[in-house]
């Protein structure tokens, strides 16, 4: 069935069954542009957190004033919805994200959770991500593909709508791998809901402490094989659920009393449909043995990428242009 042409349909009479579903279509599409626009210029040009945040949400941490609207903004949602009850202090911060350590709502049963609430900069000024874009779609705060030739629009013009809903597929696609790759058993932080620019997610690390990455500690000799065999495994699992990390290292695992959370996956890439997936797979692979190495790991990377990546092609049919290519290797 040839696909409806929405701007042949906007003159025709309301009463009609078909016109009225393009109405309501054309309609929603409209307000949540509207909701974009309106967020953009809160986020712009707003000095402090409006009154009725202040009165419904008042966390025990003092953010700066440069960030107090977003976080306020973003994590009230969770705070009217008994999903935490406070923001307790920041885990770290970052160039699109900082983290937060929240107190849990009772109702919940658990006792801390992590918010990974995006930068208004992030929002106004997406970083060059035409490398991992390649070959993904642009879906929705729902997780639906956008499709709408208006919104499509807006993407490739990018617009303020258009970067808005570039912005929300980024955070949906983190969100959306990471409970694939958890459902797999990956050693990830299990997500447990997302809203307009925030992920809420397990916490890891102690009730005063986050867990440092793995590059802040020193691992004892015993134990350093054992978490190599262990990443190796997890980036095994990443294939098998059609993702590669694309941005893999030491700074993108939490340790924690022996154990370990890769965390970070808005770049993450689909082997299917991204032509540089096998490039990026052999950056996270010598990324792994590069660190592993000061514990006199010896690992060949080329031919670790080469094994695991064969493996992957003998049960799925990639694009050729998605093969592994590996430069020759230097004496």
């Amino acid at each position: 069935m040839p696909k409806i042409d929405l701007d042949s349909y906007l003159d025709e009479d309301v009463t009609n069954g078909p016109a009225k579903r393009i109405q309501r279509k054309s309609r929603r599409i409209g307000q949540r542009e509207q909701r974009a626009r309106l967020l953009s210029d809160l986020i712009e040009h707003a000095d402090k957190a409006p009154v009725e945040i202040q009165q419904s949400f008042n966390p025990s941490f003092k953010p700066a004033e440069h960030e107090r609207y977003f976080v306020l903004s973003a994590l009230e949602e969770f705070y009217n919805g008994k999903i935490i009850s406070d923001v307790l202090w920041k885990v770290k911060g970052g160039k699109e994200a900082n983290v937060y350590c929240c107190q849990a709502h009772p109702s919940t049963g658990l006792d801390l959770v992590a918010a990974k609430v995006y930068r208004p900069q992030m929002f106004r000024n997406l970083r060059n991500d035409a490398r991992y874009r390649q070959g993904r779609e642009v879906v929705d705060s729902s997780g639906k593909v956008v499709r709408s030739r208006r919104e499509s629009l807006a993407v490739r013009k990018n617009t303020r709508f258009g970067q808005e809903l570039r912005h929300q597929s980024w955070l949906e696609s983190e969100y959306l791998t990471m409970q694939l790759l958890h459902e797999a058993g990956a050693d990830v932080p299990k997500p447990l809901t997302r809203g307009s620019n925030v992920i809420l997610m397990e916490y890891v690390g102690g009730d005063q402490t986050p867990a440092p990455t793995l590059k802040e500690v020193t691992l004892a000799a015993s134990e350093a094989r054992g978490l190599f065999d262990r990443l190796v495994n997890n980036l095994a699992i990443m294939l098998a659920c059609h993702r590669v990390h694309a941005d893999f290292s030491a700074y993108n695992v939490l340790y924690w009393d022996g154990d370990f959370k890769i965390i970070d996956f808005p770049q993450a890439v689909d082997p299917r449909r991204n032509p540089e997936a096998a490039d990026l797979f052999l950056r996270d692979v010598e990324r792994l043995c590069q660190y592993f190495a000061r514990y006199r790991i010896a690992a060949n990377a080329h031919m670790l990428a080469n094994d695991l990546w064969s493996r992957y092609e003998l049960t799925n049919a990639l694009d050729s242009s998605a093969m592994l290519v590996l430069p020759d290797e230097v004496d």
